[in-house]
């Protein structure tokens, strides 16, 4: 099975725009930011992301130096990079959706994307759907006689906390 978290749209009110607007993100290692990290963000217009993982990645040549150990060694950096990249992906491209103005709508759970939507949808939709209906108001009684009449206990029935006296 696998886990996404959903992310839904705070701004748009018509419940048709919201739903075509809600996003489903994967949760574990995103494998095609492992292969083509830079093509991953760009499909998922993570700009600022973008910019982060470009500067990290140039300034490596200039930390570790030009000789062939520096080179060697910027590249096992690199590698370890992206594969730490790969496996917070999805977690970076969620922060990036509240950053947008999305907020968290739950998780869903499937055999696939298909079957995720389906099961979080039959379970979001109707809650989605239903009016606020306003919050009823109290009804104060009108008559002095018609609210809840106080009676005093009989001999013996007095009661101190949840025990009663002996």
């Amino acid at each position: 099975m696998t886990v996404y978290s959903v992310y839904e749209p705070a701004d748009a009110a018509d419940l048709e725009a919201r739903t075509g607007k809600v996003a489903f993100v994967k949760d574990g290692i995103a494998w095609l930011a492992l292969f083509v990290p830079i093509l991953w963000l760009i499909y998922h217009r993570m700009w600022l992301e973008l910019l982060v993982f470009l500067v990290i990645f140039m300034s490596l040549p200039v930390t570790f130096g030009s000789g062939p150990a520096a080179r060697e060694i910027a590249g096992w950096a690199s590698l370890c990079l992206t594969v730490l990249f790969a496996l917070e992906a999805n977690d970076l491209r969620g922060w990036a959706l509240r950053r947008r103005g999305f907020r968290f709508a739950g998780t869903a759970w499937g055999r696939d994307l298909v079957e995720a939507e389906t099961r979080f949808f039959s379970r979001w939709l109707p809650e989605q759907e239903k009016p606020s209906a306003p919050i009823p108001a109290v009804a104060m009684p009108t008559q002095r006689g018609a609210g809840i009449v106080p009676t005093r206990p009989a001999r013996g029935d007095e009661v101190i906390g949840s025990f009663p006296r002996s």
